[in-house]
């Protein structure tokens, strides 16, 4: 039994669900797994970042998983994480804080290779969330089963600059399409392209698939794409211009799944 009358429910694909309402569809576990994380950086400035809680081997905790720049650049030995409650048949914010240092050594995890990382943290019972499980996030095989590739339609729930799509927190669901080829085998071709504009809060977030047969997350957002051109000016000096391309780079879901299946 759960305290304070929670439910669980489990949805195709394995997302398990906290909280008073049941998911209705495996977008809805989704948005309520996506949360915003902020901090600040060493220059005084608000460090804006999307994450998504992925199951852990012991009960009543969860992985959030977020790009590793994202933890790197908040100092201080705490994040902010923007948790809901539901309350009254009402969503409310549920602000949280989470320790990502003590000693001043990192309390999450990062990848060897990748802009990855994760940190292994305990929700309050309060708070209304949904964990994908393991099984959600796609691997080679089911990669190719839904025939993921250029021109696949596909959504990103994250936070631009922070800001939710209302007061209890919830990202903003963005639309893309998946811009490069190929995206097998991910060991070859670990980054893909997503075109879609990125914004500042969007490093962590989750893309996600949506067909008939239910949802899976393919990648997870890791930056904008930017082209930076050297110019002469004048003969003397060089003038740098850097454009953004409104594309993505993502890394590709069994990456991600690797490195959460060798956490502990």
């Amino acid at each position: 039994m759960l305290n304070r009358g929670l439910r669980i429910c489990v949805l195709l694909l394995l997302c398990l669900c906290v909280g008073v309402p049941a998911a209705s569809n495996n977008i809805d576990a989704v948005m309520r797994s996506v949360v915003a994380l902020s901090g600040q950086s060493s220059g005084g400035e608000t460090v804006f970042a999307s994450a998504f809680m992925v199951e852990a081997r012991e009960r009543n905790r969860v992985w959030l998983v977020s790009s590793a720049h994202s933890f790197a650049s908040i100092t201080g030995d705490f994040a902010r994480v923007s948790l809901r409650r539901f309350e009254r048949n009402i969503y409310r914010p549920l602000p949280f804080q989470v320790r990502i240092r003590a000693g001043g050594r990192a309390l999450y995890f990062t990848h060897q290779n990748f802009d990855l990382a994760a940190i292994k943290i305990e929700l309050p019972a309060e708070a209304d969330y949904c964990v994908l499980s393991r099984d959600f996030i796609a691997d080679e095989k089911q990669l190719k089963r839904v025939a993921a590739g250029a021109g696949t339609q596909v959504l990103i729930p994250g936070f631009p600059y922070g800001e939710s799509c209302n007061d209890a927190g919830f990202a903003f669901a963005r639309s893309g399409v998946i811009s490069s080829f190929p995206l097998c085998p991910a060991s070859i071709y670990p980054i893909f392209h997503v075109d879609f504009e990125v914004f500042a809060g969007y490093s962590g977030a989750p893309v996600i698939f949506a067909g008939s047969g239910g949802a899976l997350l393919l990648g997870m957002v890791l930056e904008e794409v930017f082209l930076e051109e050297l110019r002469s000016q004048k003969g003397k000096k060089q003038l740098r211009t850097r454009r953004g391309l409104g594309l993505a780079r993502v890394l590709s879901a069994p990456l991600l799944g690797d490195f959460i299946a060798s956490l502990r």
